[in-house]
């Protein structure tokens, strides 16, 4: 939505430059005849000034209400319609999207363990080979949590794994965009329990490394998250988190 606004923006500057311009070669047209009688001429540039303001001052107030228009229609347009040719991947943390009713299940293929190197393999080929199937305009991975723990804090490992795995969705799918979300940070109660998830922005900053090398788009997700979202376990989310989840990842999308 940011940068929409900003493409609204600089056209209107560009509008009012233009007509300014114009305005402003036509006077020193006018001007530059000495035979011309000097005060037609600065009545002439009085003139052309209040109309170039004015033409300017409309051209800039229509963008302005188209902006809003634009922006009111993406607020009112379901996360279900901005999604309907995407698909998310992930674990039970991505689960949520369909369970908490944010998104339809038909564009989530999550796995409770799901990870790049975690738990039953079974379950990430069976996301990527879902993802080969539908072919979606736009695909995002959500994986990490679980690699946290099977890697013991090793991001080096993490990387390696989700390395292979980036590649062949690329490969496979070359007409798909892809996006990867960061590893969510947890509340104090999970790292108290077990100190590796206290390695997760050292796993997120390699991550997005990696997304640059892949040349594929890193979601940080990390600001979104407030403690009134943590679940009981201090990992999982309550269902205010999600929807501001699919309003980045829409934006970030440009969905």
């Amino acid at each position: 939505m940011r940068k929409k606004k900003d493409r609204v923006l600089q056209t209107a500057v560009i509008v009012a430059v233009v007509i300014l311009v114009i305005g402003g070669i036509t006077v020193a047209r006018r001007l530059s005849n000495p035979q011309k009688d000097t005060k037609k001429g600065t009545e002439i540039l009085k003139t052309m000034d209040e109309m170039d303001v004015s033409k300017a001052d409309k051209k800039i107030k229509e963008l302005e209400t188209q902006e809003r228009e634009t922006e009111q229609d993406a607020e009112e347009q379901p996360a279900s319609e901005k999604f309907a040719d995407c698909l998310v991947l992930g674990d039970s943390i991505t689960q949520g999207l369909y369970e908490y009713g944010v998104l339809d299940q038909a564009n989530v293929q999550a796995d409770r363990g799901a990870g790049v190197s975690a738990g039953d393999n079974e379950k990430l080929a069976d996301h990527i080979a879902r993802a080969k199937e539908m072919k979606p305009s736009v695909l995002f991975l959500s994986y990490g949590m679980n690699d946290v723990g099977a890697q013991n804090g090793d991001a080096d490992g993490f990387i390696k794994a989700y390395r292979p795995v980036i590649r062949d969705l690329k490969k496979s799918l070359p007409d798909t965009k892809i996006y990867v979300n960061s590893i969510l940070p947890t509340a104090q109660i999970a790292i108290d329990q077990n100190s590796v998830y206290a390695k997760i922005p050292e796993f997120n900053q390699k991550l997005k490394k990696l997304c640059e090398k892949e040349k594929v788009t890193f979601i940080d997700n990390t600001e979104l998250v407030k403690q009134e979202h943590y679940a009981g376990d201090g990992i999982h989310m309550s269902t205010g988190y999600y929807k501001e989840w699919v309003n980045h990842m829409a934006e970030v999308a440009e969905l």
